[in-house]
């Protein structure tokens, strides 16, 4: 009897308590419809509150991970809102599995068992994306099964197969000794990507009778355009072209396209006008509230580059980085910001840029743009530095007696070797590379984010007689129409290389033959066409070709091994001091002439006190191409001279001075399309 008494007494304290939860889990559930968005300041505290009045619901989790996962600016902060994320999925498995496992036509028991079906998809999604950001991609795959698993008829908020392909493609350049779900090639990893695309297709499919009824015919179609997104951008990666427009056709046509895809879809064609438009729409539909790579506002800056206006990327980027702070995206705008400056001829603060970027411990969210393409780019621009700083001195030194000088000879050999273990550092990750030829030698490719110019200086002195061979064959069938002229430049580049200057010029020659010479995205191009062209040829063809490139790209000239002729005027009476200034000025490798066809050189001094204003005027054939007036304080005079010989280059140097040293890269965790948001 007493047995049955204490049996009976506590089923009705279980029942009773679980009445009282049952009670305040609704009064939770009322709350939560008020409680505002995971963006609100005072959302912590109410979801701590949450905690508090039940630590065995779900829900209070959910709202903690959801407002730590919009404040993370780092892998700190995204492994803060891992915990309660983790919580939050194991408390709604725990007490809502069967409610999450149900597929049904029936629209008042669907309707029933929505909220949590959502919920699930959120929390899955929170959690997915913190893992991915903190490059722990297993844990990601494994949030990804759970969804899998459940069967969804539906899955809101979450694509598992279509993020399964994402992280296949994302991590496409790693094997299963980094990660468990991977194959071992890039080649099986993209493939893998596709089979997942194909099992979301067969689902949508299998879905749609147990759907119909419940969702709008047009809604459930539109399923597909999710599945669209992420096949044309493996198609794009493989450059399947016709595969590629078939699927940016569809999207386009239901306007669900990323407009950031599709112009780095039309870059990889070398159509840069269309690039340039779409990634400027990509820029003003953004409205994405988590934190991630903004790939627009680089791509940007390097067509400025390609456009022969650098100093425009120079202003974007210094704006954007001014904007955001360290957030995820800043590493990689520092990059594109000391690619701007590099072609400014700044070579000095490039180098600062490019170590910060070096410094920076990237996150990569939301992109397929990982660590070793970040390595990639900081490495290359690094070496194109060294080389600009060795040429930078040469250019300011070029006295008959520069060899008679033991400084000369110390300078020559530092900068040489800070060349060859740059070289050597950036050779290596090129090796390295397993998609190499898919991505850097192919010059344009949605996944290269270096300039072909970079390219070059990756291939220079490595095997010539393979890379004309390989490039021979790029030009015969590479689909790409757009691509050929730059195909033909690299082969003039490698012909060159080989002391072959007629092969060499036949191909610069195509260059400037090709009906696209005239677009203002390939000024960088033809400059360095005509740059190759000079280095080919002599006399009055060689001073044509350098005189052409001084009008396209001015910033060019002090950084190669060409000399540009001026005839110099000077207006008023010169001091002593100014006096010497001019002829520190013709120390430099300029060549001062009396030619009268030789584009003409007027300076003017004008004392401020202490310091000096130099103005200066530059005419070639009548037409002004360079002007301005720039101070020179006076603890500077001494360097007045090389300074004006940078600004009739259109090179806007304050000072010269000591170069600062490249920072080796930090050891980062490793990791370009923009995924698809919720």
């Amino acid at each position: 009897m007493m047995r049955f008494t204490l049996l009976t007494l506590l089923v009705l304290v279980f029942k009773i308590n679980s009445f009282a939860q049952n009670k305040i889990r609704e009064q939770l559930d009322q709350e939560r419809v008020t409680a505002g968005s995971f963006l609100d300041g005072k959302m912590y505290e109410k979801a701590r509150s949450f905690i508090r009045r039940d630590s065995t619901y779900y829900v209070g989790y959910l709202l903690e991970g959801g407002y730590l996962f919009f404040r993370a600016n780092d892998e700190l902060g995204f492994t803060k809102a891992i915990a309660p994320l983790k919580k939050a999925l194991d408390k709604i498995e725990y007490d809502f599995d069967p409610l999450l496992r149900i597929r049904t036509s029936n629209y008042s028991t669907y309707s029933a068992n929505y909220k949590y079906q959502y919920d699930y998809g959120l929390i899955a999604y929170f959690l997915n994306r913190c893992y991915q950001n903190v490059e722990d991609q297993d844990k990601a795959m494994e949030v990804l099964k759970h969804i899998r698993d459940r069967d969804f008829q539906l899955e809101i908020n979450m694509d598992s197969y279509n993020t399964m392909a994402w992280l296949y493609h994302r991590n496409r350049v790693y094997t299963s000794k980094k990660y468990s779900f991977l194959k071992n090639s890039v080649k099986e990893n993209v493939a893998a990507a596709n089979r997942c695309l194909d099992s979301a297709l067969r689902k949508i499919q299998n879905d749609l009778p147990v759907n119909n009824g419940i969702y709008d015919p047009h809604f459930l179609n539109r399923q597909y355009l999710s599945t669209f997104h992420y096949k044309a951008m493996i198609h794009d990666y493989l450059l399947d072209i016709d595969s590629a427009n078939y699927y940016y056709d569809q999207l386009i046509q239901n306007g669900a396209y990323s407009a950031n895809n599709y112009a780095e879809f039309k870059l990889a064609m070398g159509e840069m006008e269309q690039a340039e438009l779409f990634f400027r729409q990509a820029e003003e539909r953004e409205q994405n509230v988590e934190k991630t790579t903004k790939e627009y506002f680089y791509m940007r800056g390097t067509l400025a580059t390609y456009r022969g206006h650098p100093e425009e990327a120079d202003t974007l980027l210094n704006k954007v980085l001014q904007q955001q702070g360290s957030t995820p995206g800043y590493g990689w705008h520092c990059i594109g910001l000391a690619r701007a400056q590099h072609y400014e001829g700044l070579t000095a603060e490039s180098q600062e840029r490019i170590n910060k970027a070096a410094r920076f411990q990237e996150l990569h969210i939301g992109t397929t743009w990982g660590q070793e393409q970040y390595n990639l780019a900081v490495a290359s621009l690094q070496y194109l530095n060294q080389l600009n700083f060795k040429r930078e001195y040469m250019f300011e030194h070029d006295e008959w007696y520069f060899w008679l000088n033991p400084v000369n000879w110390y300078r020559w050999v530092k900068y040489t070797i800070e060349i060859r273990h740059h070289k050597m550092l950036l050779a290596s990750l090129v090796a390295e590379n397993p998609e190499r030829d898919q991505v850097i030698y192919s010059l344009f490719s949605p996944e290269n984010l270096i300039t072909f110019d970079e390219v070059w200086s990756v291939m220079e002195g490595f095997g010539n007689e393979y890379f004309i061979k390989m490039y021979k064959h790029r030009l015969n069938n590479d689909k790409r129409p757009r691509l050929k002229k730059y195909y033909r430049y690299v082969l003039g580049k490698l012909y060159l290389a080989e002391g072959k200057d007629k092969e060499a010029a036949e191909y610069f020659g195509e260059v400037m033959g090709d009906p696209d010479s005239a677009d203002p995205f390939q000024t960088l191009l033809m400059a360095r066409t005509y740059e190759g062209l000079a280095l080919a040829s002599s006399g009055r063809k060689q001073k044509t070709a350098i005189e052409r490139l001084y009008r396209i790209y001015p910033q060019l000239i002090p950084f190669t091994d060409l000399t540009m002729q001026f005839r110099l005027e000077t207006q008023g009476q010169l001091s002593d001091e100014q006096e010497e200034i001019i002829e520190q000025l013709k120390k430099t490798r300029i060549d001062f002439t009396n030619d009268e066809n030789a584009p003409a050189v007027t300076l003017s001094f004008t004392k401020r006190a202490d310091a000096m204003d130099i103005s200066y005027n530059v005419q070639m054939l009548g037409e002004e191409v360079q002007h301005g007036t720039f101070r020179v304080e006076r603890s500077d005079f001494s360097d007045a001279g090389k300074l004006i010989a940078y600004h009739l280059f259109g090179i806007q140097k304050t000072k010269i001075g000591e170069h600062p040293p490249a920072v080796p890269q930090q050891e980062k965790k490793e990791e370009k399309k923009t995924e698809k948001p919720v």
